[in-house]
C-alpha cells in the first residue's frame, strides 16, 4: 500500500483551510447617529454642561451587537459589531444630541468631560440598551444633575423608551432604532436641563 507524500498532504489540507476561510460571511460594522444639525457655534459665557458617565450593563461591554431571545436568552452577534465601543457610543451621541437641542448651553461628553472645569454634570445608568426579536428597541435609564457646587438641579429621573426597527432582522437597521431611541431620551434630557437652568 502506497503512502501519501507528506508534502502533497500539507498542501491539500492548506488548501482546505483557505477554502474555509473564504467561505465564510464578513464581519459588519455599525455606529450609532446623532440628530443632523447644521453646526452653530454656542454663545460666549454659556455653561457648560458635563454628559456623563452612565454606567451601561456589561452585557453590552463588547464589540458584538446583542439582542434578547426567548426566555431571556442573550444572543450575540459574532458577524454585526459595532464601529466603536458601545458605551463611547452613547456618551457622544447624547452629549451631540442635547447639545444640538440646547441653544443657552455647550455639552461635552464624558471622558473628556473629565477634565474640564463645568458648571453641571448629568451623570445616570442604563439598565437596558438592545433590541428583541420583534426588533423592538429598548433603552432604559436613570439620570440626574448637579452643578459645580454639588447642588441638585435635576431630581434623579428613570425613563424608558422604546423603538421599533423597521427590519426586525436587520442590524443596521436595529442600530438606526437605536439610534431613534437615544434621540428620544436626549429630548427629554435638554428640555428637564433648559428648565432648570433658565
Amino acid at each position: 500500500m502506497s503512502r501519501i507524500n507528506p508534502y502533497i498532504a500539507a498542501l491539500l489540507l492548506l488548501l482546505l483551510l483557505l477554502s474555509a476561510c473564504g467561505s465564510s460571511p464578513p464581519v459588519r460594522y455599525y455606529g450609532l447617529n446623532a440628530i443632523e444639525s447644521i453646526a452653530v457655534n454656542d454663545p460666549d459665557g454659556s455653561p457648560v454642561i458635563a454628559m456623563g458617565p452612565f454606567r451601561m450593563p456589561e452585557y453590552l461591554n463588547r464589540s458584538q451587537m446583542v439582542t434578547y431571545g426567548a426566555n431571556s436568552e442573550l444572543l450575540v452577534d459574532d458577524l454585526s459589531r459595532w464601529a466603536e465601543p458601545l458605551d463611547d457610543a452613547v456618551h457622544r451621541i447624547l452629549a451631540s444630541n442635547v447639545d444640538i437641542l440646547l441653544t443657552s448651553a455647550a455639552v461635552v461628553a464624558y471622558p473628556a468631560a473629565a477634565l474640564l472645569d463645568v458648571d453641571y454634570r448629568l451623570v445616570g445608568r442604563i439598565a437596558r440598551f438592545n433590541a428583541d426579536q420583534s426588533g423592538l428597541v429598548v433603552l432604559e435609564m436613570q439620570w440626574a444633575a448637579g452643578d459645580s457646587d454639588g447642588n441638585q438641579l435635576l431630581a434623579p429621573t428613570r425613563k424608558r423608551y422604546d423603538s421599533q426597527a423597521t427590519d426586525a432582522g436587520s442590524p443596521g437597521s436595529i442600530a438606526r432604532a437605536m439610534s431613534e431611541a437615544l434621540e428620544k431620551a436626549s429630548r427629554d434630557i435638554a428640555k428637564e436641563i433648559e428648565s432648570a437652568i433658565k
